[in-house]
């Protein structure tokens, strides 16, 4: 078993000696969690733990390993910049992601500090004190003088109104709680939704089930995915440093020269070239069933709801036993019932259904100074600078936090775990014991954001992107280059330390 697994025996260690240095509590121990505490490690803050409530690092990689499960971004693009592999292929399966984070743990000496079975569920400043005291689920607390949230925005899988998990007889799952029990083959096959997860589940589905059923409230936009397997020689070539830098680079200018064009924005050129795209794809792809073109070409925008990257999807859905159905109006004792009121009999029904993004920490209760609570200075908007800090919430910090999801994911969270570690590190440099973001800057920081946004596309439908408000909570709208610099060049006069 390695060290920090949960013991049937004993709980795990959750508190640290003050001695030793600034405590500091890192919540979540998927990519944003292994990210945090490189940084601290290396800004020499190595006084900290990472809570973790699976029974295994890898956070969404771990949670989704569903059938056909696999990133949407270049791998070597979606590595960490202090830690190069040995990939397989240009977008890497969830198995191959989670050996690549189990590896990174392991080869920087982090996994002493993690603390799996450990679900944090609320921090909570103390003015007389300076610092948080941690609850958790157990009923156990700690303290720390810092706390970074690493818990990503795609954690909590969304129910639709009207399934009802419990009382539905058969068998039925969400892609994020997939059970390791279940099989595909030979069995009738529902799956819920198209976004990203759907169009990745049905092909691997359509490979062994008897039938398979999509049930569709609308379709998706989806783009192309050119996956390939890397060869020997290519693989040989990208274990020498400098090709393996030079390969990130050349992925993430790609991202970038495309963000130029401001592709997010309504009726900008790039973003009208997109779709033509898509729609040839689409219309290209099922040339001999004009049945589905009218069926899955979608009425939004390009970009509007996230686009979905595949090779293998539209192939999938012209097999004879897969079929398109209306969408679900309720799932419970009685079955599975569509919108046009057909019953529908299935061994299995998954829930591709995605997840509440727009609502930040919704598991985490945050209390900082003079008692505030989090959520209610949200009030249903989460917002932050940097997606990284809040006034009023002394040194606490979050990554993957509001407004600053991209297309460059790891990219932008080394960013903010960079930040993080190096406000906490001037704030002992200068023998404080608070930092915290100014409110002139988040103010700033967050009008631009949302000034940005709003000649968007994503205003134009519903998303999961929008708050109920209809606020964009999620998108960073800019260039990753202009994250970096930010994270880098504001520091000082965006944070107070005392």
């Amino acid at each position: 078993m390695h060290e920090g697994l949960v013991q049937a025996d004993r709980p795990v260690d959750i508190s640290l000696d003050r001695s030793a240095g600034l405590r500091i509590a890192i919540v979540g121990g998927g990519i944003s969690g292994i990210a945090a505490a490189w940084y601290l490690k290396r800004a020499k803050l190595d006084n900290f733990l990472v809570f973790e409530s699976s029974s295994e690092p890898g956070g969404t990689w771990h949670d989704n390993r569903y059938p056909g499960a696999e990133v949407d971004i270049a791998c070597h693009l979606y590595s960490f910049s202090f830690n190069r592999y040995d990939w397989t292929q240009r977008f890497g399966s969830q198995a191959e992601v989670k050996r690549y984070l189990e590896k990174t743990i392991d080869e920087f000496g982090l996994r002493s500090r993690f603390r799996f079975g450990a679900t944090v569920v609320s921090a909570a400043w103390s003015d007389e004190k300076k610092l948080y005291t941690v609850s958790f689920a157990d009923g156990r607390t700690a303290e720390f003088e810092a706390v970074i949230s690493c818990v990503g925005f795609l954690s909590v899988p969304v129910i639709p109104p009207g399934i009802d998990l419990a009382a539905y007889p058969g068998i039925a799952c969400h892609t994020a709680r997939w059970p390791d029990d279940i099989s595909l083959a030979g069995k009738r096959v529902g799956v819920i939704g198209t976004g990203s997860s759907a169009v990745q589940i049905v092909p691997e589905a359509a490979k062994v089930a008897k039938s398979v059923t999509i049930f569709q409230r609308s379709p998706n936009w989806i783009l192309p995915k050119k996956n390939r397997i890397f060869t020997a020689r290519q693989r040989t070539r990208y274990q020498t440093s400098w090709q393996y830098r030079f390969k990130a680079l050349k992925e993430f200018l790609r991202y970038e020269w495309a963000r130029i064009g401001r592709p997010e924005r309504l009726g900008s050129k790039i973003n009208r070239r997109m779709r033509t795209a898509a729609e040839a794809y689409l219309r290209r792809s099922l040339a001999e069933r004009p049945d589905l073109v009218e069926k899955l070409l979608p009425d939004h925008p390009l970009g509007a709801k996230r686009a979905v990257a595949s090779g293998d999807f539209y192939a999938a859905v012209q097999q004879p036993h897969v079929a398109i159905a209306p969408a679900v109006a309720r799932m419970d004792a009685d079955g599975l019932i569509d919108e046009e009121g057909n019953r529908h009999e299935l061994d299995v029904v998954v829930l591709a259904t995605g997840f509440s993004a727009a609502d930040y920490l919704s598991r985490l209760e945050v209390v900082g100074r003079n008692g505030a609570d989090l959520h209610t200075v949200w009030s249903g908007e989460p917002a932050a600078f940097l997606g990284s800090c809040v006034p009023g919430f002394p040194n606490f910090f979050m990554l993957d936090g509001p407004n600053s999801n991209s297309g460059t994911l790891l990219f932008i969270l080394e960013c903010q775990a960079r930040f993080a570690a190096d406000c906490l590190a001037a704030m002992v440099r200068a023998g404080g014991a608070t930092v915290e973001v100014r409110r002139s800057a988040f103010d700033g920081f967050n009008r631009r954001v949302q000034e940005r946004l709003e000649k968007s596309v994503y205003k134009t439908t519903r998303n999961y992107y929008a708050a109920a408000s209809g606020r964009i909570v999620t998108q960073w709208p800019f260039s990753a280059t202009r994250f970096w610099w930010m994270t880098r060049a504001t520091r000082r006069s965006s944070m107070k330390i005392d």
